[in-house]
């Protein structure tokens, strides 16, 4: 199994958030389209003995924080001038959601929450305040509701909103995709690219979600270390052998693809997911999570990507004092 870290630099606005199982899901409408619905048949099938596992997009450079054993003084000052701005800055820091790949690598062997949040604290902004990613600027976009009898607007009522995700150059306008897949690099970077000319989620037909691909190699050493536990990057569900998990849920509310929506309903059912930043032991060598079928009310052979793509580290048993 190769892997790679497919890096997304965004040329619109998203109107979808980059969650791995959606992401999955445009990879197989690209190969649908582009070769042919036999060749997506025939790439399902494969799944179970070669498994795709595929992340969520971050900020480049970025991971999510890990879930740990809170430690009894978990706190780590970053600042002396004032109870109140020293307040103020602690809540910052426990509530930081990223942290830089590099700090993760350099303390990956014997991690702890106070260690942890000593190596975000130890990055400052102008207002000392951890440093976190530039997140593109959230824009709250009105949609109008048009009956499909008529093919008109209601004449009162029927406003609603969408939030979008506008990016600007320098503020985290390039994600990382992280994968591990027995597919060669120029197909998947193929596949990507043709998700990105498309457009990616909601109101891509309008221009929504287009990015250009640029294929790499993995961070030296991201996959590839000792470790008594392990950090999820994708939206995945709670298996057997993930143990003393620690993890986040979301509830997916999924549409199927172009192909389907039109014709036949176009929802998925509700999925409650653990987020990235999840936890756990693991039991076996993988896969973790499950490839979740019956998600659909009538077609059966519509799947949703639900593994963890995931990373190792030792976490050691924070000390009090």
């Amino acid at each position: 199994m190769a892997r790679y870290k497919v890096q997304l630099k965004l040329e619109s606005p998203l109107a979808t958030p980059l969650h791995s199982g959606t992401l999955f899901g445009h990879l197989c409408w690209a190969v649908r389209e582009g070769e042919g619905e036999e060749a997506l048949e025939k790439w399902l099938g494969s799944l179970a003995e070669s498994p795709f596992l595929v992340s969520a997009g971050f900020p480049a450079g970025w991971l999510p924080r890990p879930l740990l054993a809170p430690g009894r003084h978990a706190v780590a000052p970053i600042g002396n001038d004032g109870e109140l701005k020293q307040a103020e800055r602690d809540k910052a820091l426990r509530k930081a959601a990223w942290l830089r790949v590099e700090d993760f690598l350099a303390v990956r062997d014997g991690l702890e929450e106070p260690k942890l949040l000593a190596r975000i604290g130890a990055r400052r902004d102008g207002d000392g305040k951890p440093e976190q990613p530039r997140l593109p600027a959230l824009h709250r976009v009105a949609h109008n509701t048009i009956d499909r009898l008529k093919g008109t607007t209601p004449e009162a009522g029927g406003l609603f909103y969408a939030d979008e995700w506008w990016p600007e150059p320098g503020v985290s306008d390039r994600w990382d995709v992280y994968v591990e897949c027995a597919m060669e690099r120029d197909r998947l970077a193929q596949l990507f690219g043709r998700v990105g000319e498309r457009g990616y989620g909601k109101d891509a037909s309008t221009g929504r979600g287009r990015f250009t691909v640029e294929v790499q190699d993995p961070p030296p050493g991201l996959f590839d270390a000792p470790g008594n536990r392990r950090l999820s990057l994708s939206h995945g569900s709670l298996s057997a052998n993930m143990r003393a998990a620690r993890y986040k849920t979301e509830t997916l509310y999924g549409k199927t693809g172009p192909f389907f929506a039109a014709a036949e309903a176009p929802f998925k059912r509700p999925l409650t997911l653990l987020k990235p930043g999840a936890t756990f032991e693991p039991a076996g060598g993988g896969p973790f999570g499950e490839l979740l079928r019956g998600v659909h009310p009538f077609r059966g052979e519509i799947v949703h990507n639900a593994w963890h793509l995931s990373v190792p580290y030792t976490e050691v048993e924070a000390q009090d004092g």
